[in-house]
Order: structure tokens, then sequence, then C-alpha cells
């Protein structure tokens, strides 16, 4: 509602923590709004690639701080292990997805495509994706069933995996910077409706075309692993 300068958040709110990170998800939107409102009509859309930014930064900060002060072991435990299992959704469900419909229009121009089909490419793709880290049989087949996504806007999915990645390498930049990162922050949020996803990565110093980057995004969640895997060996001694 940008002509009053205020956005509205529809969510289911329990109590739980998952509540509170969906609220922070749905308050990272809600300030990526207040940080164009000033633009013009026309220049109030943002691009898809940068769509789940600000949320996922959100998450990121709300997770950091949880994870800070958990009380004890198992509760560090549950919380990293909790975001690990947000990061696999978003990186290895919506790559399959991406493969899934990738292959769907490669083939629709060669053959008529009936449910058997369709389900042999989800299979696919999800192998593809997963490789050996998920067990065989628990791989859905008619998960392009279950999303409408499919349905409806393009590649639709993507948006989840690049904001995922986007967001840890800006959070992690966050954390080296401290409080000189915030008008960056929201210069970068600002830019948004007005330039491409590589020149508004530019306001923060980023290059999306460097590799480096993505591999680094993606270091932070091996370094996450690492962590776990430390827990778990404390909690058998």
């Amino acid at each position: 509602m940008a002509s009053i300068g205020q956005s509205r958040i529809l969510t289911n709110f329990d109590g739980t923590f998952g509540d509170i990170v969906t609220l922070a998800h749905e308050l990272g939107h809600a300030f990526h709004n207040q940080c164009i409102r000033t633009h013009r009509p026309l220049n109030r859309d943002y691009s898809m690639p940068v769509a789940e930014t600000a949320s996922t930064f959100n998450e990121c900060v709300v997770m950091a701080a949880a994870i800070r002060q958990a009380k004890s072991h198992d509760e560090e435990l549950a919380l990293i292990e909790s975001q690990l299992q947000d990061v696999t959704q978003i990186i290895c469900d919506i790559y399959s997805r991406y493969l899934f419909e990738s292959m769907v229009l490669e083939n629709r121009e060669k053959q008529f495509m009936n449910a058997e089909t369709l389900c042999g490419m989800m299979l696919k793709a999800q192998e593809q994706s997963y490789g050996d880290g998920l067990d065989a049989s628990f791989r859905h087949p008619y998960m392009w069933v279950c999303k409408s996504h499919y349905y409806g806007s393009t590649f639709y999915n993507y948006p989840y995996a690049f904001g995922g990645l986007f967001a840890r390498g800006l959070y992690a930049q966050y954390e080296r910077e401290g409080a000189a990162f915030v008008p960056k922050y929201k210069k970068l949020l600002r830019t948004t409706t007005v330039a491409t996803a590589e020149d508004v990565a530019k306001v923060a110093g980023i290059d999306l075309t460097d590799k480096e980057f993505w591999r680094g995004a993606l270091q932070t969640v091996a370094q996450q692993i690492d962590l776990v895997c430390g827990l778990l060996e404390e909690g058998k001694q």
C-alpha cells in the first residue's frame, strides 16, 4: 500500500518458532516495500530474482540470533538442523523443479506427455538434484501435481534459490561490516525496482557473474553442516 506507506501481512501465527521465522520472512517483504515506497508507481515492481532477498535476509538475522542465544546443546542443534532443512528445500528441491520444468519444455515439442511420462521426468529430476543424498523410496513422482506453480509463472521457484544464496552472501557481508552495512543494504533494496539484478548486487560490491560469490554462499551451508556433525559427536560423549 505505497499510497499510505504501509504493508499488510496475512499469516497464521500460533507462537511457535517456525511461525516467528515465517513472520520475519513476511516482515522482510514489508521492509522491502518500505525501501521502495518513494519510487513512482511504475517503478515499484521488482524482478523475480530479487523478490526473496529481504525476506530471506530477515530469516538469516532471526536464525543467527536464536542460535547465539540457544540455552542448550540440543536447542542449538535443533535450530541449525531446522535451517539446514530449509536450505535443502530451496537448493536441492528447487533445483529438481527447475530440471523437471526444463525437461517438460524441451520434450513437449517432440511428444505428447501423459502422467506416466511426467512422473518419470520428475523422478529423474529428483535423482539428478539429490543424488544419493535422498533415499529413492522418498522421491515424489507426483510433485508436478502438488505444486500449482507449474501452471502459473514459468520457472516460478528459482527466486527462492537465488534469494536464499544471495541473502546468505549479504548476511555474511553484514557480519563482517556491522552497522556500516545497513545503509548499503537499504540502498540495495531501494535499487531493486529500477535496475537489473546484476546492478543491484553491485551496490553491495557483489559481482553476480563471479562463481566465487555463489560458492562462498554455499560454503556457509557447508560450515553449518560441519557444525551439526560436531554437535552430534559431542552429544555421543
